[in-house]
């Protein structure tokens, strides 16, 4: 990397070949060259010059013209997904609540974070969409000038609240908020989420709105011309926040994590190659090969500007491409977008490290050790999933590559499906057959990195010869999924739900050990302790319901009861069940936990007729510690008075006894012994 700014500190991987030793004579020795020791290579490798990427990234545009001609016009481009993006609990403070997260020391961004004395609450993704939709393709990534930046360098204060992010504190002794600042965003940015780190607030947004699911997640086309940011605010004066650094990437968002004073993110780059046809006719086809003679190193590499200061953000030699030989290979290798991720130190506010490789990816999931990229690879009949792994650390180390039957699309919440723990990955895919009497196979999956070289090595796979019973019955798909230490809980459904508890006690011979039929589904499931499983889901009307589960006995798990979240009502509807952020959850004591859902509801009655409500409902786990009488307690509810209903974004948190309850930007708060009454919105 080049032309580096002062503020940044890129480390350098050294690699140091040993010599061998000579013997003990004074007499004098030929000179030998140095020993070599191979290094094992994995299924990605190291770019080996500028040249070589550039010629890989002209392949890719060439592929997928070709792929889309093949498809005879259609711009469906595949069953692509978005990342976006557990086994433990979500961190939190003896007091107060933080993010609901996947692991329990790695932090994900939210719209809405708390620090135990100011909320912080960004607007809404949707309501940039009218700014930024158009922009996607045509936005210059690095205009002249201090015009690069210059629409986010605003004055921290003033402002429309609307485009700003909202800063409130709070008094947990008497469930009340106050507005004490904000920080004024530009029209052409989505603030994609937050996190607070001691006196930092960081903030990522984009120029892009891509969405969370669909086919444009893989299409090249999507990830041209799109920037990344990142702010860093110094909010030791939370009223007057200080903007410590700024830094803009040409590339894509698609989602992040935090662990202690780092952040890592995940983008994607497609070069921008200026009259390119991805749909050309035979004469498009000749000038698209015009324009790829054309490409010079430069233009395909993105490049990064902090605090104004542009320079490159990756080397060639930072990037990896799919080893061709390798048995691991996909059919079709060449793909024009890059996969980066992007280490970003928030002690000394400096870009670390940047790596890319050239490979389509379909998800993320990011354990304690280690970021895991999975990359769908479509078979004529099956489908398969590539796994690779890079270390969770400043030197984005490249660990090893692996591959499982069936698709991983790890969109929402799917990441669910992937954990690591004790050394092993565990995956549970699925795989869509031609059989109309169970069209649809699930399959867990045990990988193991190899010691020798950078590989993950299959060592288990559940059913197999000698378990053949099937995970789900015919045609049932996969709804709920939770990994618990060496316990897995899956949730089936087609007509009734069955929860099947997998013991995975020995990585080597995973198990079905029991499972259970109730009515209604669960997406959602949290792992109260080693003896109870709380499901968040749907009953037979479509209802929001929850479920507590007694799962004592691996062998003989069993339901403690059920409780629908919307009684009286004709459609109700849940963010938590698809969106972890949205579920509160704190343990209290060795007896009690406390917990929160958001529901919207539709509501008709005679004199009024159809009315909506949002509510925060609020329940407590009695018991915890017997689990045979462990039982789901109402507490009570707040209800949201709003008009805003194109922001339907509801969060919790929990202060002691206060509750504050977030819904799209607005806060409404109540106090856990005295939920009749509540205050807001603030």
């Amino acid at each position: 990397m080049k032309n580096i700014p002062q503020l940044m500190f890129i480390p350098l991987a050294m690699i140091m070949a040993s010599c061998g030793g000579g013997g003990g004579s004074s007499a004098p020795q030929a000179t030998q060259p140095p020993a070599t020791v191979p290094v094992a290579e994995g299924l990605l490798i190291e770019v080996e010059s500028q040249n070589q990427l550039l010629e890989r990234v002209r392949q890719g545009f060439t592929q997928v013209a070709t792929n889309n001609v093949a498809k005879a016009g259609t711009v469906e481009l595949g069953d692509g997904v978005a990342l976006d993006a557990e086994s433990s609990a979500p961190a939190s403070s003896d007091s107060f609540t933080t993010t609901y997260t996947l692991e329990a020391s790695v932090d994900e961004h939210d719209y809405v974070k708390y620090d135990g004395d100011h909320l912080f609450i960004a607007p809404s993704r949707g309501m940039d969409c009218c700014f930024i939709v158009d922009d996607i393709a045509f936005r210059e990534p690095f205009p002249e000038e201090n015009e690069t930046i210059a629409a986010d360098i605003m004055p921290v204060s003033g402002g429309n609240d609307e485009r700003s992010i909202r800063i409130l504190s709070t008094d947990p002794e008497v469930a009340t908020a106050s507005q004490v600042g904000t920080i004024p965003l530009s029209d052409s940015r989505t603030v994609e989420g937050l996190y607070t780190n001691d006196n930092q607030l960081v903030s990522i947004s984009s120029s892009g709105w891509w969405g969370v699911f669909g086919d444009s997640f893989d299409t090249p086309s999507i990830w041209a011309g799109q920037t990344t940011a990142l702010d860093i605010y110094d909010i030791t004066d939370a009223a007057n926040p200080a903007r410590q650094l700024q830094l803009e990437f040409q590339g894509g968002f698609v989602s992040s994590r935090r662990q202690g004073d780092m952040v890592y993110l995940v983008a994607r780059h497609t070069p921008e190659v200026v009259s390119y046809n991805y749909y050309p006719d035979s004469l498009q086809t000749a000038e698209n090969e015009t324009l790829l003679d054309a490409l010079e190193p430069e233009d395909i590499l993105p490049n990064m500007s902090i605090n104004g200061v542009e320079s490159p953000l990756l080397s060639a030699s930072d990037c990896r491409v799919a080893d061709s030989e390798n048995s691991l290979a996909p059919v079709s290798s060449a793909f024009p977008t890059m996969t980066m991720l992007i280490a970003v130190d928030l002690a000394s506010q400096s870009v670390v490290n940047a790596v890319c490789y050239l490979e389509p990816t379909s998800g993320i999931y990011v354990s304690n050790n280690a970021i895991y990229l999975t990359q769908v690879d479509y078979g004529e009949a099956d489908s398969r999933t590539l796994v690779h792994s890079y270390s969770l650390s400043a030197d984005l180390d490249y660990l090893g590559s692996g591959v499982v039957d069936g698709a991983l699309a790890l969109s929402g919440d799917r990441d669910f499906r992937i954990n690591e723990h004790e050394g092993y990955l565990r995956l549970v895919t699925s795989q869509r057959t031609a059989d109309a009497e169970d069209r649809i196979d699930h399959q867990l999956s045990v990988l193991k990195l190899a010691t020798d070289k950078p590989e993950l090595n299959l060592v288990a796979t559940l059913p197999n010869t000698e378990r053949t019973a099937a995970i789900g019955k015919p045609n049932e798909d996969l709804y709920g999924v939770r990994f618990f230490g060496d316990k897995l809980y899956l949730v089936t459904f087609e007509r009734i739900d069955p929860l099947y508890v997998l013991d995975l006690s020995d990585p080597l011979d995973p198990l079905i050990a029991g499972e259970l039929s109730v009515t209604g589904f669960s997406d959602f499931l949290h792992p109260v302790n080693d003896d109870l499983l709380l499901g968040l889901g749907q009953d037979e009307q479509g209802l929001v319901k929850l479920e507590l589960f007694n799962v004592a006995s691996l062998t003989a798990p069993f339901s403690l009861g059920s409780t629908s979240l919307s009684p009286g009502a004709n459609w109700s509807y849940s963010e938590a069940r698809y969106n972890r952020h949205a579920f509160t959850y704190q343990a209290i004591d060795e007896t009690t936990d406390r917990f929160s859902v958001p529901v919207s509801l539709s509501l008709y009655s005679d004199e009024m007729g159809y009315s909506e409500e949002r509510r925060l409902f609020l329940f407590e786990i009695d018991s915890k510690d017997r689990p045979a009488d462990a039982a789901i307690i109402e507490v009570g509810q707040i209800v949201a008075k709003t008009e805003q209903w194109w922001d339907d974004r509801q969060r919790a948190v929990f202060d002691g006894d206060a509750v504050f309850y977030i819904d799209g930007t607005r806060v409404w708060s109540t106090l856990w012994t005295a939920s009749e009454r509540q205050d807001g919105p603030f």
